[in-house]
């Protein structure tokens, strides 16, 4: 099974440490001065959130999970900078986005409720299998699935599709995820 994703929009007295989508990273103190200008906050995982859904123990059971992108001046060159955090993050990054020219408008937060889904469910989820793959070669093993057309979040609009967010060889790895965009 794989961990299905809904988002509804935070308010403005959320738990800031709280798994969601954008608004501001809760960070470690180590971490701060330490990503690139053309980098955005995509999402943070609690992984104690989604440990009773995790029952093959692909992911980490404490600490977080978070994903940033380097936007390379352009919605068309992401690249995944994927970090894990074992232990509880003490610094909020306020306006995250906002320093990023074209990624302004994704400053709110929205809280992230998991559920469990099939393998291949059309949604956005954590593990399983590629949504639209049909390629002849079998799926890379997958972190991540972002769709799009999910939610309400008005976020990369312009694709009919999916992010997929991949493990490389080693799934306890994070910094070897890749990114590929699929359109339908």
């Amino acid at each position: 099974m794989a961990i299905g994703m809904k988002v509804k929009k935070a308010t403005k007295d959320h738990e800031l440490d709280a798994s969601k989508f954008f608004g501001a990273p809760t960070v470690p103190l180590a971490w701060d001065g330490d990503f690139d200008e053309d980098e955005i906050f995509l999402c943070q995982i609690n992984l104690a959130e989604i440990a009773h859904l995790d029952g093959e123990n692909r992911l980490p059971h404490t600490g977080y999970l978070y994903i940033f992108l380097h936007t390379n001046g352009g919605d068309y060159d992401l690249k995944a900078d994927v970090r894990y955090f074992d232990g509880e993050p003490e610094l909020a990054i306020d306006d995250f986005n906002l320093e990023v020219a074209g990624y302004e408008t994704w400053s709110d937060a929205y809280l992230i409720e998991f559920y469990e889904v099939e393998d291949d469910e059309d949604c956005t989820r954590l593990l399983g299998v590629p949504s639209d793959w049909n390629y002849e070669q079998a799926p890379p093993k997958l972190l991540m699935q972002f769709d799009p057309l999910d939610s309400e979040m008005g976020i990369f609009n312009h694709l009919d599709g999916f992010l997929y967010f991949f493990f490389g060889e080693d799934e306890k790895d994070f910094e070897s995820v890749t990114l590929a965009e699929e359109y339908s």
